[in-house]
């Protein structure tokens, strides 16, 4: 058995992963590891030289993005294999719907994809002020390492702004110019009242219709968990009792 040391990244595993297929190590013979673990087996060191995988498809590279992105443990093998297959078995393999690793990696990849949409959604900003200048600031608990697949939305969206997007998974800031990111952090508390935070209460309060409240499939959308960590939360069970006659 050999043990495989990556960073929580694509790039660190498709290094790995490259010379694993260069020395013809099969799936089972694998032992994936982060950097804080350890095993008795014997190391595997990666060969960032490795032949580039040119035969591979489109398609299980833009699959592996997503999938690596994923928290379970299991991400890493599970590409891995499929990759294996991929070369040495099947080249048609992600055609095959039915095939449990395709499956189970189709499923972590519309999870991922998924706590990408709730990120865009459920970020607010707040203005905190520092040396005279403006900054904007909000805190997110994403379910999965979402941070820089989903943060590029704000800069473009919000390109004129100067923000950070704290996360316990990590964390992004643009400065006008260039979107860089940083290890995670601890939950952060933004004051409770600025301009921000009351613009968002007065907007959620216009767009707020009771004749389509459905608050089933609002529970669903907006996960009560996140109402914590959204201004215009603070609202909901007003305007659900407004609404209901409660």
């Amino acid at each position: 058995m050999k043990q495989v040391v990556v960073e929580n990244s694509f790039e660190s595993w498709r290094i790995a992963a490259r010379s694993l297929l260069a020395a013809n190590v099969s799936p089972g013979d694998v032992i994936w590891a982060d950097p804080t673990q350890f095993t008795l087996f014997d190391s595997f060191e990666s060969n960032s030289t490795a032949k580039p995988m040119n035969k591979i498809a489109p398609d299980f590279i833009e699959l592996a993005k997503a999938v690596a992105c994923h928290s379970s443990d299991e991400k890493w093998p599970l590409l891995y294999r499929i990759l294996y297959r991929l070369v040495n078995e099947n080249r048609d393999l992600l055609e095959i719907a039915s095939d449990i690793d395709v499956r189970d990696a189709r499923l972590l990849a519309k999870s991922v994809s998924q706590d990408v949409h709730k990120f865009h959604a459920f970020v607010r900003f707040r203005v905190v002020e520092c040396d005279g200048r403006e900054l904007y600031m909000a805190w997110y608990e994403p379910h999965h390492f979402t941070v820089e697949r989903a943060t590029p939305f704000f800069a473009r969206r919000f390109g004129s702004m100067v923000f950070s997007i704290l996360t316990p998974r990590g964390c992004a800031h643009w400065d006008l110019a260039k979107l860089t990111f940083s290890p995670a952090v601890e939950k952060v508390d933004f004051s409770d009242s600025d301009d921000t935070e009351d613009f968002w209460l007065a907007y959620y309060s216009a767009i707020f219709n009771p004749f389509r409240l459905k608050i089933k499939a609002m529970k669903k959308e907006l996960p009560v968990r996140h109402w914590r960590t959204l201004p215009e939360a603070v609202l909901i069970d007003r305007l659900i009792k407004d609404s209901t006659g409660g």
